[in-house]
């Protein structure tokens, strides 16, 4: 597995025994030291990495993100050696590593991340291997450490734990992010309303001018009904009087079925209804003229 390899971190005064000679192994003060910087150095970099935009420019400023990943506390536990040879001053390690998250952080993360519709956090430490508990997160951690010639410094070495540190830093990312985020997705969220609300506007337009329309074409048949229906002879109009008044009841009962079929708002279903009436009062129109040949 490809390792990360971090600039020597200084080691401690105590590291130095009377003959200048630092003792050096994996669970010295130093050793810890030197891994944990090497963890928070990596998820201060993911973390940047998760906040770079595309041209280039951050959500949160370098110094505010590595004061962020100053807030984890960070721990190696069960440390034990697993390799050591007498020949060389480096020490092969394995250990269990514990980032301590403030439960804001993660109520943070969980919000944006909610708001970008992905995983909480949860599914994203489980996807990665890490295991919470609480506002612990603990990961497996293999890693080396050796002291310069000098033996004043110390050089850590962690393998295979790039997974673990793009986590944390997307956490710690998503954090940071939240505000933004929020803003970003309220403005979207009035962008939209105010969209739907001109659409509402414009439909409720279109809905008007089509019933209008429907409307004057209706008036127009049934003036054409009248004057057909006056310019039958008497007699006629006598005979078919309750005809007509039937057919007047079936139409009505016909049109405001055919209306509630069509639609569920009222100015499209009375435009709908004044449609049928206009289409059948002209067909009627056709009948009685009939009469007069």
């Amino acid at each position: 597995m490809k390792s990360v390899t971090i600039l020597p971190v200084l080691a401690l005064g105590a590291l130095l025994s009377g003959c200048g000679v630092a003792a050096t192994d994996c669970a010295s003060g130093s050793s810890r030291d030197v891994i944990t910087s090497i963890i928070r150095e990596q998820v201060e970099n993911a973390a940047e990495a998760e906040l770079a935009a595309e041209d280039g420019t951050r959500m949160s400023a370098a110094s505010k993100i590595r004061a962020t990943v100053a807030e984890l506390k960070v721990v190696i536990e069960d440390i034990r050696t697993t390799k050591k040879d007498p020949d060389s001053t480096k020490r092969f390690c394995a250990g269990t590593a514990k980032a301590i998250i403030p439960l804001g952080m993660i109520e943070d993360a969980d919000q944006t991340r909610r708001l970008l519709d992905l995983p909480d956090v949860d599914s994203l430490l489980s996807q990665a291997g890490l295991k919470r508990s609480a506002d612990s997160v603990t990961f497996d951690l293999e890693y080396s450490v050796q002291p310069t010639d000098k033996r004043d410094k110390i050089y850590g070495e962690v393998e295979g734990a790039a997974p673990m540190f793009t986590t944390l830093g997307q956490i710690v990312g998503a954090h940071l992010a939240r505000r933004e985020i929020e803003g970003a997705s309220q403005a979207q969220a009035a962008e939209v309303a105010a969209a739907a609300a001109e659409t509402a506007k414009q439909t409720e337009a279109a809905q008007k001018a089509d019933l209008d329309l429907a409307a004057a074409e209706n008036k127009l048949a049934n003036q054409q009904i009248n004057a057909v229906w006056k310019a039958l002879p008497e007699e006629a109009r006598t005979e078919f009087l309750e005809i007509q008044r039937a057919w007047v009841r079936k139409k009505t009962a016909d049109c405001n079925i055919e209306a509630a079929g069509a639609s569920t708002e009222v100015m499209p279903r009375e435009a709908a209804r004044l449609r049928c009436d206009t289409r059948l009062t002209l067909s009627r129109i056709s009948e009685l003229q009939s009469l007069m040949e």
